[in-house]
């Protein structure tokens, strides 16, 4: 095995449950949670990595096939983010004049909606015709805001910052006035409803299920992704003194958006901290170490006998979701697999 970077302690997954771990990713996995753990253990190739990717890629530059949580499997913008995240976690990142990073940029930037300040829906009506899970539904969204102000306050970080992120690490590729319009609105979201000290501070909540839009957790996941594109080396527009401030907001209070009672983490749907800060790099990682340390150990403690990590809730009654749920194991498997080397938690992968 390929040796990572960090080594923060803790428990360590031992070789014989690695091994059950990579069993059960060739077993239920596509070809893309195979590709991943290649891409950490194996080749450490982004050009092999890539050339997996490539085949969950259309003609119009959209990705498909890489959601678990639905059967459709052509091109939307859900699946490109998704894309996008593999995209981000390489360590070394296909450059500006790939055809494939250059296809998957015009199809996201035909897509954005210059009166929504985003990309409105990120799925398509067919993703309803087959089977999917209840909260990844179509639902039409044709909504025009009439202000600025008001494209803000209604912006959900949730998948869009994560797709704005992909602009900024790819800025070379858009005009500065476009990269503009794309950032305006997950930064003022931030300096609006995120910053204690604004007038605006906890004014909304983009997601019902939260009280607070800074409780969000899927938010803050994308806005960690956001943060590091904007101040990459190849982000042209780079304004580090935004970066800093951002940072600085997001910082204050992080672990509110985290589950942190371990007893309710083995029943049903929660994001525990390592969850939510999934590498040792990020900016958020030092100010809630304990927190994220205490979770990788949990992980490590609780993986199942099979070799995997498997969901606490059914994605609903209908058998076919079994298939998906299998699927949707595989690949959280290999992503906690690459979460544990980097941190240093695999034994014989420091």
């Amino acid at each position: 095995m390929k040796k990572g970077i960090y080594d923060v302690g803790g428990e360590k997954l031992s070789n014989s449950a690695f091994l059950k771990a990579k069993e059960f990713i060739y077993k239920y996995g596509r070809k893309i949670d195979i590709a991943w753990f290649e891409y950490n253990f194996v080749n450490n190739s982004t050009d092999e990595f890539m050339k997996v990717l490539k085949k969950y890629q259309f003609e119009n530059g959209g990705f498909g096939g890489l959601v678990t949580e639905f059967e459709y499997s052509g091109p939307c913008l859900k699946s490109t983010e998704h894309a996008f995240r593999y995209i981000y976690n390489l360590k070394e990142k296909p450059d500006s004049g790939s055809p494939i990073i250059q296809n998957m940029m015009k199809y996201v930037l035909e897509r954005y909606k210059p009166e929504m300040g985003c990309w409105g829906n990120l799925l398509v009506p067919e993703v309803n015709e087959m089977l999917h899970v209840w909260w990844w539904e179509y639902k039409k969204c044709d909504i025009e805001y009439l202000d600025f102000d008001s494209k803000v306050k209604a912006y959900n970080p949730n998948g869009q910052a994560a797709l704005a992120a992909f602009t900024a690490l790819y800025s070379d590729l858009i005009p500065l006035e476009k990269y503009q319009e794309i950032i305006s609105c997950p930064v003022e979201k931030v300096l609006r409803y995120f910053d204690k000290n604004s007038p605006f501070y906890c004014e909304v909540s983009s997601d019902p299920s939260f009280k607070e839009d800074y409780m969000v957790p899927y938010n803050m996941k994308c806005y960690q992704q956001f943060i590091d594109c904007l101040q990459s080396d190849s982000n042209r527009y780079r304004d580090q003194e935004l970066v800093e401030r951002l940072k600085q907001i997001l910082s204050r209070d992080p672990s509110v958006c985290m589950e942190l009672d371990e007893s309710l983490w083995t029943e049903g749907y929660h994001e525990i901290p390592c969850d939510i800060v999934t590498r040792p790099d990020s900016f958020l990682y030092p100010l809630v170490r304990s927190e994220v340390d205490s979770a990788l150990d949990y992980l490590i403690r609780h993986k199942s006998e099979d070799g995997a990590w498997h969901l606490s809730y059914q994605f609903g009654e209908q058998e076919g979701f079994r298939k998906l749920e299998r699927q949707y194991e595989a690949n959280i498997t290999a992503l906690y697999l690459a979460e544990l080397k980097s941190f240093g938690r695999i034994v014989g992968c420091v």
